[in-house]
């Protein structure tokens, strides 16, 4: 049997009908739940004899492990990728909980953004296991449950917690026609500016913490970002404040105001010197007599696979094989697991999946059929010639 006879082993229609069931399965998060997801997921695996479990963070946030043995000992294949999905919001033309299928788009929530990229691996294990798992060493499948919100309960707790490492990952986030390296690093930083209360008829006796919080974001606006790869979609680091709160009422001054800020940092950034960067700039931006306290909420590496790994080559030519041209390697705007299976668990890292960035957490989110069925195809190639 060849590799291709091996990747026909599953067909569109049932990779179609394993992405329908996951995106009937709603695991949105905030506020984080997965359990019905994870119990439709764990039911496909043991109906394929694939040995699969829920691998609870909390009551709600169930991740789920599953795992498939070669004919021998040998290294391990990683398939990394996230059930929870962020909100539906407003604006769809289609159930954003329906999966229906028009003219090959299966529209839903989570279609591109991440359980496209989980079918597909999905749907690589179950050929593979089809046809008698014909490698060394065994696949390491996890679905985790907290990806989208700084993922703790996710693919961290699994590392923490289960101890998990492998020779290769591929993290199946969507990269279009894209073998992605790495991704930028994330910084969550909540500063307080403190005033000090007055009547705003008498502004003269108190300190605005609104006024300065607006002079603070004016100079983060300013900040510089020397670093730059071009191979990033977004080719340096950027700052922006996303969040702001204060004040009490419409005629006092206010004597708090709270700034969410998010910086994103490249593989030769220092996420430490990110952080001083922003406290010494908002200090310097704030009058006499107020003052700020500054809470790192979250931090994501910066990662950087080499692009002459042989991860990252093998996953290359398995492209180039299933679409008869060579793939753009490129790197992520936006944080994802590959920075703690990388930093973390020493896992050499890339990124590969169905679906594009430009579809995710917008209205009207879907996934080509196309799209999943190649995926798959480069899954099950990829780790064959890696694992074989």
């Amino acid at each position: 049997m060849t590799h291709n006879d091996i990747t026909a082993n599953v067909t569109p229609q049932e990779l179609t009908e394993i992405l329908q069931t996951l995106v009937r399965a709603p695991s949105i998060n905030p506020p984080g739940d997965t359990r019905e997801c994870a119990d439709r997921m764990v039911a496909l695996f043991q109906k394929e004899g694939i040995p699969a479990e829920k691998v609870p963070a909390s009551d709600k946030l169930i991740n789920v492990v599953a795992t498939l043995k070669g004919r021998g000992p040998g290294k391990t294949m990683w398939y990394n990728g996230h059930m929870d999905v962020v909100p539906a919001g407003a604006d769809w033309k289609w159930d954003p909980w329906g999966a229906e299928l028009v003219d090959g788009r299966i529209y839903g929530r989570g279609t591109s953004d991440d359980k496209g990229g989980l079918t597909a691996m999905m749907g690589s294990m179950f050929a593979l296991k089809r046809a008698g798992c014909p490698f060394d060493g065994e696949i390491l499948f996890t679905a985790v449950a907290d990806e989208e919100t700084g993922s703790d309960a996710g693919t961290v707790w699994l590392i923490e917690n289960r101890k998990f490492s492998a020779d290769y990952a591929i993290v199946g986030e969507p990269t279009r026609d894209n073998v992605e390296i790495g991704n930028r690093g994330t910084l969550w930083v909540e500063v307080t500016v403190k005033g000090r209360a007055s009547h705003a008829g008498r502004p003269h006796f108190g300190v605005n913490a609104v006024h300065n919080a607006a002079q603070a974001i004016v100079a983060l606006t300013k900040l510089e970002f020397p670093n730059r790869d071009e191979r990033f979609e977004v080719p340096n680091g950027s700052v922006s404040v996303t969040m702001i709160e204060g004040g009490t009422k419409i005629n006092t001054l206010a004597d708090r105001c709270v700034l969410s800020i998010d910086l994103r940092m490249m593989p030769s950034d220092d996420p430490q010197e990110a952080i001083e960067k922003i406290r010494r700039t908002v200090a310097a931006a704030l009058d006499e007599g107020a003052d700020f306290e500054m809470k790192v909420l979250k931090v994501w590496p910066p990662v950087m696979e080499d692009p002459e790994h042989p991860l990252v080559r093998t996953v290359a030519k398995a492209y180039e094989e299933v679409h008869g041209q060579p793939p753009k390697i490129r790197a992520k705007a936006g944080g994802t697991d590959a920075s703690f299976i990388k930093a973390m668990a020493g896992t050499p890292i890339v990124l590969f999946g169905p679906g594009a960035s430009d579809r995710v957490h917008v209205a009207n989110e879907y996934l080509l059929v196309d799209e999943l069925v190649d995926a798959c195809r480069v899954y099950t190639l990829a780790t064959l010639e890696l694992l074989g």
